[in-house]
């Protein structure tokens, strides 16, 4: 005879507390997780990228008009220069001294040119019969010698006063100078050395060229125009060696009139507002060169891109935290990216992780992904979509 053994009560209390406090998900298959990015929308116009280079757009040597010995430096090297700021002051003590000669000489002359006249007017006063036709006429060439040497003195005196105002070195043009090639007591003249120099930094130009083949592209993009509108439709911006886009927007200047035959590139000159003076004339910067009036569109990573027989597909995440199948026209790639002509608006929630997971109409645990994770590039179909390539 066989006994059967009761099952402790004790036993099936143990065994109901370990199955009442188990995870819900042992009993229930928890939401699955997935990555999403709000889909971005960006500039997608075709751009151009060329080699530039920066130069003033005005540079000045200052340079003396005179001679004579440098008496005093008036500015600090590599310091902004305004317009009319004086730089440098010559010994001015010979020229007073030509000045105060021709001023004598100008006297002297407005002397002699006042007794002529009173000798014509005096001679002309008399008869005829008093004073001969010939001592006359020798009164009246005193006095217009007299007045040609006066406007020859007055010219004299002009040039002195130049002269002297020359000793005082002013800036024709705001910018920023460089180092002072001559140090005070040094002796300049109209043909020694510079003795600064002077380069305007804003607004600065960065030339860069083109080839015929570019020139084309370009003509054949913007369509049947004159050359100042092909100038007015395509924006240049800057990146600085370092990587860092330049802030400032610049424009087309000028188009060269000719293709250098050495090189089959055309030069074009474009002027940039320069605030900070973060362009220096001489560097080196890419031109990058796109259409003026942006061409919005959203994109997406191309590994969020699926395809089947009825074309191509992205899944989203709707309001109530379902997966949604989204039908789309693509245009072009562009640096990892499609660009989308319909379908998308932006801002929509696009799955870029976890696809192999997810089906149409599922309910899903979104979560922000990091940058890394939507630039992926080769995601897996998701298993369950109706038509999908696998």
């Amino acid at each position: 005879m066989k006994v059967r053994r009761r099952v402790p009560q004790a036993y099936l209390v143990a065994l109901l507390l370990i199955l009442m406090s188990a995870p819900e998900g042992a009993v229930a298959q928890a939401e699955p997780s997935v990555g999403v990015i709000s889909v971005p929308i960006e500039d997608v116009s075709p751009k151009h990228e060329f080699v530039g280079r920066v130069e003033a757009v005005n540079a000045v040597d200052i340079r003396s008009r005179i001679e004579g010995f440098l008496d005093k430096r008036l500015f600090d090297e590599g310091q902004i220069i305004k317009k009319d700021q004086d730089l440098f002051l010559i010994d001015r003590r010979a020229l007073e001294i030509s000045l105060a000669n021709a001023k004598a000489a100008l006297a002297s002359a407005q002397a002699s040119l006042a007794d002529a006249q009173r000798t014509l007017a005096r001679n002309q006063s008399l008869s005829s019969q008093t004073v001969p036709r010939a001592t006359l006429e020798q009164s009246q060439t005193a006095v217009e010698t007299g007045q040609a040497n006066v406007l020859s003195a007055q010219t004299q005196v002009s040039q002195a006063e130049l002269n002297l105002s020359y000793t005082r070195i002013t800036s024709p043009i705001e910018g920023r100078i460089g180092a002072a090639e001559l140090s005070d007591g040094s002796f300049v003249s109209g043909s020694s050395q510079i003795l600064a120099r002077i380069v305007e930094l804003d607004p600065i130009r960065v030339v860069f060229s083109l080839s015929d083949r570019s020139i084309l592209d370009l003509r054949a993009a913007a369509g049947d125009i004159s050359k100042e509108d092909l100038a007015k439709r395509y924006q240049p911006t800057l990146r600085l060696s370092n990587g860092q886009s330049y802030a400032e927007p610049g424009k087309i200047d000028f188009f060269g009139n000719e293709i250098d035959q050495a090189t089959g590139t055309l030069a074009i000159r474009t002027l940039f507002s320069n605030p900070q003076s973060l362009l220096i004339p001489g560097q080196f910067v890419t031109v990058i060169v796109s259409e003026a009036e942006k061409k919005l569109r959203p994109i997406v990573p191309l590994g969020a891109v699926q395809q089947d027989r009825e074309g191509k597909f992205v899944l989203l995440v709707n309001e109530k935290s379902q997966v949604e199948l989204r039908r789309i026209k693509v245009s072009e790639q562009t640096g990892g990216n499609w660009t989308i002509e319909e379908g998308l608006k932006g801002g929509e929630k696009l799955i870029v992780e976890g696809l192999q997971n997810v089906s149409e109409g599922s309910v899903v645990h979104a979560t922000q992904a990091s940058p890394a994770d939507s630039s992926v590039t080769s995601l897996a179909p998701a298993a369950s979509q109706p038509g999908s390539v696998q």
